[in-house]
């Protein structure tokens, strides 16, 4: 009974252990892509046309079941122009603008449209279109092969029908055929044109998307995207709410050449760049699919990461992608959320405080190596009692004229939590990232960053001139400016009304001050640290690196209990 029980025992063992084993298949088997498709183009910031070269040559083709098929070819430092089939005008100077029927021409000029004329039946293949259309050139009618459910030979790029109509006799005439039919406009047709704008190709596959590469004889396997030039290959959509969207397709470590000296200053030290690296790498797989809606992974802005393309590496900054190929931050296995930003101002923020979740390893940590001296350490910014109630109102919120703005809570990392905005008709607070977001400038820059003192001066039918001064245990007090003091780094001050102020700062660190009294109705904003301060402080991280850390020691203290893999 005893070995029979032992037995039973063993057997559930190995049965557990299978289990455990496949139930991590997915783990174990776990892969990331080589690859990474960037929106150049898109959204409300689309192309009508875009100029592509290379030194060496071009392709122009299609994938299908992964293999790429070559329609046209050019010459290495020509151009191939592709533009959406569209409605355009040209003008005197030559160019092309994209115009809307609905809303009128822009100007007096020859227009140029999506309706086309079908010359003759579909043909077999491509060849035998090029060559049709070559013999109608010589009749004197601008023809070109067209592939939109097999190939053909349009001619014309007529912007209505009535006018299409009206040119089929012409065109009988000339060509001595009766076979002509009008193609109406489509959304997903493109253009392609040679450097002299003659038209080479209209590509309207819906199965299939136009993809532009440079031949194999290129080193390195660039190309030229209207005078920017990419690593890779450039594929080319349309949808209605993009259109016409340009993506570029590459290797990651590659995409990360043309990242990482976007998003921190190449002459950083060799581990500062690494980290950097590091955190790109796991940020970029982390946001696989995002934009998958408009078939790529990620845009080229801060929305993602500045993305600058080939033009932008640099020798140190690629040494650093390819001395941690593949590295990335993982926390319990899985891919962690990486941020980062310029400057922590000393200390970094829980994420809680910012983005409202409670996430293990992006907690607040005091930054050492980040100094006064730091670029974007500290800040300044002055408003008007009229400029806080212009932001108010450009934003939907009418409280009266300003009589006051104070901090009236801030996190124990030191930033403000809470803002507090006081008119004449009613008052509102904002919260976290909202204040930035308030209080940034008309070009949607937010304010650099949220730890920061206000001093202000009195306002018409106010109080006196106040200051708000945090303590070091996180509390705050709004004090009136005459008649009190405040404790700085050198000592105890007087705040008289018309003297220089002195206010304490975040977590006991350097006194900040204003040099010069503070006009009625004004509010001066002293602060450190440059961005939302989750993570990653890059000028930390320098510093860090300056002080002999290596880039895992260094992410893996910004975000504690991560490890890399």
């Amino acid at each position: 009974m005893r070995r029979g029980s032992q037995l039973f025992v063993s057997i559930l063992v190995v049965l557990s252990l299978l289990v455990i084993l496949f139930s991590n298949t997915s783990v174990l088997a776990q892969t990331y892509p080589e690859s990474v498709r960037v929106g150049l183009y898109y959204g409300k910031s689309p192309a009508s046309s875009v100029a592509l070269n290379s030194k060496a040559g071009l392709e122009v083709g299609y994938y299908q079941n992964g293999q790429f098929t070559t329609l046209l070819t050019e010459a290495g430092g020509l151009q191939t122009i592709v533009r959406k089939d569209a409605y355009f005008i040209k003008s005197t100077s030559g160019s092309l603008q994209e115009y809307t029927p609905d809303e009128g021409i822009p100007f007096i000029g020859e227009t140029f449209g999506p309706y086309h004329i079908q010359i003759g039946d579909k043909v077999a293949d491509l060849t035998t279109a090029q060559n049709l259309a070559g013999t109608m050139r010589q009749s004197g009618v601008v023809a070109y092969p067209a592939y939109e459910n097999g190939w053909a030979v349009w001619t014309g790029f007529y912007s209505d029908i009535t006018l299409a109509n009206q040119d089929i006799a012409n065109l009988s005439a000339k060509l001595g055929t009766a076979s002509l039919s009008v193609i109406i406009p489509s959304s997903s047709r493109v253009i392609v044109y040679n450097a002299n704008f003659e038209p080479r190709l209209v590509f309207g596959n819906q199965d299939a998307k136009l993809t532009v590469r440079p031949n194999a004889a290129n080193s390195p396997y660039v190309l030229s995207v209207n005078g920017k030039q990419y690593r890779g290959e450039i594929e080319l959509r349309r949808y209605t709410d993009s259109d016409m969207t340009v993506i570029n397709i590459l290797n990651i470590e590659q995409y990360l050449y043309g990242v990482v000296p976007g998003e921190i200053e190449s002459t950083s030290p060799p581990e500062a760049l690494k980290a950097q690296a590091v955190a790109a790498r796991t940020h970029v797989y982390m946001n696989m699919n995002k934009y998958s809606k408009w078939g790529f992974d990620v845009v080229n802005s801060t929305d993602s990461q500045v993305y600058s393309g080939f033009d932008f590496e640099k020798p140190s900054t690629n040494l650093a992608v390819d001395a941690t190929k593949g590295k990335k931050v993982m926390y319990n296995g899985r891919l962690a959320s990486l941020f980062y930003y310029s400057s922590s101002g000393g200390m970094t923020e829980d994420n809680v405080n910012v983005w409202g979740s409670d996430i293990a390893y992006l907690k607040s940590v005091a930054d050492p190596y980040e100094a006064g001296t730091s670029y974007n350490y500290t800040w300044t910014r002055t408003f008007t009692a009229a400029d806080i109630k212009l932001k108010l109102f450009l934003s939907g919120v009418e409280i009266g004229d300003i009589v006051s703005m104070s901090a009236e809570e801030y996190t124990p990392a030191g930033r403000v939590n809470k803002l507090k905005v006081v008119g004449t008709l009613n008052s509102i607070t904002y919260n976290k990232e909202d204040i930035r977001v308030i209080l940034g400038d008309k070009n949607g820059t937010y304010l650099p960053s949220r730890m920061f003192t206000i001093n202000s001066g009195s306002a018409a039918g106010a109080s006196p001139a106040s200051a708000t001064v945090l303590s070091g245990d996180g509390t705050t007090t709004t004090l009136q400016v005459s008649g009190s003091k405040a404790v700085t780094a050198d000592g105890t001050h007087s705040l008289a009304g018309t003297n220089p102020l002195k206010v304490l700062s975040a977590s006991g660190s350097a006194s900040l001050s204003s040099s010069a009294p503070i006009a009625s109705g004004t509010f001066v904003l002293t602060g450190r640290g440059w961005g939302h301060g989750v993570g990653m402080s890059q000028e930390g991280a320098k510093g860090f690196a300056r002080n002999g850390y290596t880039y895992d020691q260094i992410l893996m203290y910004y975000f504690k209990g991560t490890v890399i893999e």
